[in-house]
């Protein structure tokens, strides 16, 4: 009798992992895609929130001045799951009920500016002078390492997956490469929608180099966080953590400490800023007590990057420095 399975050399069979979870997934999520996509007026509605943003991110413009060029000058267009807008020389992509600013990619390379000092000023400075912003410069290598997965998935396990027995064994750099790490898409469409949302917002209100502090600071943050609750304190040193989760918790704690009352565009809903950040970590909560390792969400990594980016948040509104010359 037929088994069905892939056959091994030595001639066993071991059975294949049904298709139609997979199958049901994908359709699940081009149906949310299709049902979320935002409209043209929602676009004008976004426009017009960060005029008001406090963060001036839209220039010195009223925001009257604002919502009415916004008016007359924004244009978009439906492509089936996703909507692309357009103002002056700004691109925004609608997806999933939420309008995010768009990388600009006329200048890719970094100004020729040469940066001097120390090893980490200079990297910062270099990072700084690039057309991307800290934040895109994160989706950027989230996408490379994404496809990497598909390509090359055990020497993503080995490299950019954080666990205390990674660490343990020596690969310390897991610490930094496993915040830009996704392996799954959707994963990564969820973190890179956050980051293009509110780096912007950050990097309009702190500059570039805090933004960068705060971000490289609460990835490590992240990991450190995960390192202790999974491998020290529950006795799992080989669970490992992977994904930018960490650095957007920090950016979604940060704009609400700087910006209370700011609404922000969650899929959809418009919430209070805090009321955004209280959502996400009751959710991680639910998600992470669901099951074991919770189902691939790491609360604790998501709590250590919110805390750090409140705390930042918080010093900088005091008038200090993040960090003493970064």
């Amino acid at each position: 009798a037929y088994m069905g399975g892939r056959r091994l050399a030595d001639g066993a069979i071991v059975a294949e992992k049904p298709r139609w979870p997979r199958y049901l997934a994908t359709g699940a999520l081009l149906a949310t895609l299709l049902a979320t996509q935002p409209s043209h007026s929602s676009l004008l509605e976004h426009l017009e929130s960060l005029a008001e943003h406090p963060s001036g991110l839209l220039g010195k413009l009223s925001s009257l001045a604002s919502s009415l060029h916004a008016s007359v000058g924004a244009e978009s267009a439906s492509y089936g799951l996703f909507r692309l807008g357009s103002l002056s020389e700004n691109h925004y992509l609608g997806i999933l009920g939420t309008w995010i600013k768009l990388p600009a990619f006329a200048a890719v390379l970094p100004s020729s500016r040469r940066a001097r000092g120390s090893a980490a000023a200079s990297a910062a400075s270099y990072m700084c002078t690039s057309s991307f912003e800290p934040a895109e410069q994160l989706v950027l290598l989230s996408v490379l390492l994404h496809l990497l997965w598909l390509t090359r998935p055990r020497c993503m396990v080995r490299h950019a997956v954080c666990s205390l027995d990674a660490v343990q064994r020596g690969r310390v750099w897991t610490l930094l490469t496993a915040n830009a790490s996704h392996a799954a898409f959707p994963h990564l469409l969820h973190n890179c929608i956050h980051l293009l949302q509110l780096g912007p917002l950050l990097h309009a209100t702190l500059g570039c180099s805090d933004l960068l502090a705060l971000m490289l600071t609460a990835a490590l943050a992240s990991s450190a966080a995960s390192l202790l609750w999974n491998g020290v304190l529950g006795g799992r040193p080989k669970e490992g953590s992977l994904g930018a989760s960490g650095v957007a918790m920090a950016m979604v704690a940060a704009n609400a400490a700087l910006y209370p009352r700011a609404l922000v565009h969650v899929y959809g809903l418009e919430l209070p800023a805090p009321h955004a950040a209280l959502l996400y970590l009751v959710v991680d909560v639910v998600a992470s007590s669901s099951g074991h390792g919770g189902g691939g969400v790491d609360a604790s990594a998501h709590a250590g990057g919110a805390a750090v980016g409140y705390a930042l948040a918080r010093r900088w509104q005091r008038g200090l420095d993040l960090f003493p010359s970064f």
